[in-house]
């Protein structure tokens, strides 16, 4: 048992997400019953074969159309026998989920991509907007995600309350056994409210809000996300209202962002200050915009027990990416953080797991996620070789999370860093050539446009 794990404060703080014992499912079993993620992860896997096969019926039976690619591929449930059948179940392309009908057909599309019965909320009209149906859906318990790649499209992923909760369980037990949990440290959230939206990437970071002290969690953008505001961001305006209201946020965007880094400066030197500890979490670009803006006005801090979170990527301005190493140690010289305890994340909207680096900077993926290796013919590869990442995830209900990615990644069996067990992920992943960006770092890149020398367009409030 790690230390944190040992703490009462979180436990309490994991068990609201655990349902009770006589209704779990396989599962929950997979999910909940070890009682670490990586110190005895062949343990962890005892349950693993049970909670594919139990998911993987779910969804053959109960969504529309994965049933149907299911037929194409001529799997039933009874193909699934033992784990050596695993490798037959029909993968989903990532892309999968922005493939939907623009106006009347995306609430149809919903329907069939959702594994059961959607909830059934009334519209004032017969078309409604997207952003009118997510906000219907939040309102009966399912959370419509969204985020877009570089194309633009939103990609939209449809979780139940067990669904997100499942996410939540694991994405917190991730951090307290990968990272130096503290409840009391402070918390600086450089993304949108995600009280304020459905946007996948501050809806993960917002996890911070049942991990720690909600008075404690500072947020950079005060503002609310919803898909038609993406839009207009990206000049994709429908009418002279959103045209009108584009131009005024493009007037006034560089200010605002100017001085929200400013705030967040500050605040970081009064923490300094203070003596307290603090989380600095976002995507990577961001970060690096206010370490600029450190630099040019000569600051610096010393937070040699603090900690860095980022995730996402540089979609923002890939010229100015830095290889990993090379932005931890501008990281140390800025905000005096050690290489040691900053982490990255990788994660996909479309997984409900979130695969966070340890001290040494590989990051661990978490039970009952199996991950895969796909060649250019979509043939499983081993550990240690280079190729397309796919992944196998049973913890949804809502949607099958058998999901090839457009990924370049590279599986290690064990971590080299660390002791913990169970596979890595190398320390870069890269993109596939001729696949978009993907994910919440491209929607962040539109949040975040540079404007040369000023370090932005938006508006962070």
């Amino acid at each position: 048992m790690t230390p944190a794990l040992g703490n009462r404060n979180f436990m309490e703080k994991l068990e609201k997400f655990i349902p009770p014992r006589a209704e779990w499912t396989p599962v929950d079993t997979a999910l909940h019953a070890p009682e670490t993620f990586f110190v005895d992860y062949a343990n962890a896997q005892e349950y693993l074969f049970p909670a594919i096969r139990h998911t993987f019926k779910h969804h053959y039976e109960n969504n529309f159309l994965y049933h149907r690619v299911c037929e194409v591929n001529g799997v039933t449930p009874e193909t699934i026998a033992s784990k050596k059948d695993l490798k037959k179940i029909p993968l989903l392309p990532d892309a999968f989920f922005k493939d939907y009908p623009d106006g009347k057909g995306f609430l149809n599309w919903l329907k069939t991509i959702f594994t059961g019965s959607l909830p059934r909320p009334v519209f004032k009209t017969d078309n409604p907007s997207h952003d009118e149906i997510i906000e219907e859906f939040n309102k009966k318990g399912t959370s419509i995600m969204f985020t877009s790649g570089t194309s633009g499209r939103f990609s939209f992923i449809p979780r139940d309350t067990r669904s997100w909760n499942r996410v939540k369980y694991s994405a917190m037990k991730s951090v307290i056994e990968l990272m130096d949990y503290n409840p009391n440290d402070q918390i600086i959230l450089l993304i949108p409210d995600p009280r304020q939206t459905n946007l996948t990437i501050a809806s993960l970071f917002g996890i911070a809000y049942d991990l720690y002290n909600p008075a404690n969690v500072h947020v950079a953008l005060d503002m609310k996300i919803t898909t038609q505001f993406l839009r207009m961001q990206r000049d994709e305006t429908i009418g002279i209202s959103e045209k009108i209201k584009a131009k005024a946020l493009s007037t006034i965007s560089p200010l605002v962002q100017r001085n929200s880094d400013l705030r967040i400066i500050h605040l970081l030197e009064h923490i300094q200050q203070s003596g307290k500890r603090v989380n600095i979490a976002g995507p990577p670009f961001w970060l690096d915009r206010i370490m600029d803006r450190m630099k040019k006005e000569g600051k610096s801090v010393s937070l040699p027990d603090s900690q860095i979170l980022t995730g996402g990527g540089w979609k923002a301005d890939e010229s100015k990416r830095l290889p990993e190493e090379a932005f931890r140690e501008k990281v140390q010289e800025t905000l005096g953080i050690p290489h040691e305890r900053y982490h990255d994340v990788y994660a996909m909207s479309e997984c409900s797991s979130v695969f966070l680096s340890c001290e040494g900077h590989y990051k661990h993926i978490p039970p009952p996620i199996v991950p895969l290796v796909l060649d250019e013919d979509l043939n499983q590869l081993g550990y240690d070789q280079v190729g397309r990442f796919a992944f196998i995830d049973p913890l949804p209900d809502s949607y099958p999370g058998f999901i090839i990615t457009g990924d370049r990644v590279k599986i290690l069996e064990r971590c080299p860093k660390c002791k913990r067990e169970g596979p890595v992920l190398d320390i870069e992943v890269t993109r596939l050539p001729g696949f978009e960006g993907r994910g919440c770092a491209a929607v962040m890149a539109e949040l975040m446009k540079q404007d040369g020398e000023d370090h932005g367009a938006f508006p962070v409030g």
